[in-house]
C-alpha cells in the first residue's frame, strides 16, 4: 500500500502510498489483495478491504482481532501497521512492523514499511537503516521503494545531492514514476540544476498539466534563466490550479508584482 499523504514515501504498502498517499510520505507497500495462507480468516480479509477502502479505525478492529486469532503470521501485524500508518500512529505502526519482523525477518514489505514510519517519527537514522536493509538484500520489488524512500529521507536533511542520486535510482527501475521525477526536480532545484529540474518538471506536467507544484517549480527555473514572459504563463497555470496552495498564494505575489519572488521560495 502507498502513505495517501504520500507526498513522499512509498510504503511497502507502496501500496499504502496508494492507500498510501498515506503518510504523505513515503512509500508503502499496499496490503495483499489475499494471503492464500489466510483466506479462511475473516477478520483479516475484512480489514484489508476496510484498509483499501480508507475506513482506517473499522480496519484497525477487524485486524486485532485477527492478531489474536493468528498470532504467528506476520501479515495480519504488517497490516496493521498500515493502517496505523494511515492513522498517523507512527509509534504503533512501528511497533507493529516491528512484530511482523520478529516473526518473518526476511519480510521486505514489512521492513520499508517500517522505515516509512520511523521516516514520519522524525527517527532519521532508523529509516536509514531499514531502507538500506531493503537495498543490501536480495532482489525485490521493494528495492525501488527504498532508493525512493531514502531520497525523501535525505531531502528532509537537506542532503540534496544523496536526495537526487536516489530519485534517479528510482527512476531507472521505474520510468514513470512522476512523483520520482517531481522529487528529483525539487532536489535539482536546490542544486541550482535548473535545467535538469525543469526537465523533470515538465515530464511531470505532460501526464497531469494542473499539478502546482511542478507548474510552480517550472516557473522558478524559468525565471532563473530569464524566461520571465514564459515564467508568468506556468504561475498563471499555479493559481488556476490550486490557487490556495502555498504555490498558488507564492504565484499570485509573483503575478501582482510583490517583493516576495519565486525565486526566493524554491
Amino acid at each position: 500500500m502507498r502513505a495517501s499523504k504520500a507526498a513522499g514515501l512509498r510504503l511497502s504498502c507502496a501500496a499504502l502510498v496508494a492507500l498510501a498517499g498515506l503518510a504523505g510520505c513515503g512509500s508503502a507497500s499496499m496490503p495483499p489483495k489475499e494471503n492464500p495462507g489466510l483466506a479462511d480468516l475473516v477478520d483479516y480479509r475484512s480489514g484489508l478491504a476496510m484498509l483499501r477502502e480508507g475506513r482506517a479505525d473499522e480496519a484497525i478492529a477487524l485486524l486485532q482481532r485477527a492478531r489474536t486469532s493468528s498470532p504467528r503470521d506476520p501479515h495480519v501485524p504488517n497490516a496493521l501497521g498500515l493502517a496505523l500508518l494511515y492513522k498517523k500512529d507512527y509509534k504503533g505502526a512501528v511497533s507493529a512492523f516491528s512484530d511482523a519482523l520478529h516473526l518473518d525477518g526476511t519480510f521486505v514489505e514489512a521492513r520499508n514499511n517500517r522505515g516509512v514510519a520511523q521516516l514520519e517519527a522524525g527517527h532519521y537514522n532508523d529509516a536509514e537503516t531499514d531502507f538500506q536493509a531493503v537495498l543490501d538484500g536480495p532482489p525485490s520489488p521493494e528495492k525501488v521503494n527504498a532508493h525512493y524512500n531514502l531520497g525523501l529521507l535525505y531531502s528532509r536533511r537537506e542532503s540534496w545531492r544523496d536526495a537526487e542520486r536516489e530519485f534517479s535510482l528510482t527512476l531507472a527501475d521505474s520510468p514513470d514514476n512522476d512523483r520520482a521525477f517531481r522529487a528529483r526536480g525539487l532536489a535539482r532545484v536546490k542544486l541550482d540544476d535548473f535545467k535538469g529540474a525543469l526537465e523533470d518538471f515538465l515530464t511531470v506536467l505532460k501526464n497531469d498539466p494542473r499539478d502546482p507544484v511542478a507548474n510552480y517549480q517550472a516557473a522558478v527555473c524559468l525565471l532563473a534563466n530569464g524566461r520571465r514572459d514564459l515564467a508568468a504563463r506556468y504561475m498563471q497555470r499555479t493559481v488556476s490550479a490550486a490557487p490556495e496552495s502555498d504555490e498558488g498564494r507564492r504565484a499570485r505575489r509573483f503575478l501582482a508584482n510583490e517583493p516576495a519572488a519565486p525565486g526566493v521560495e524554491r
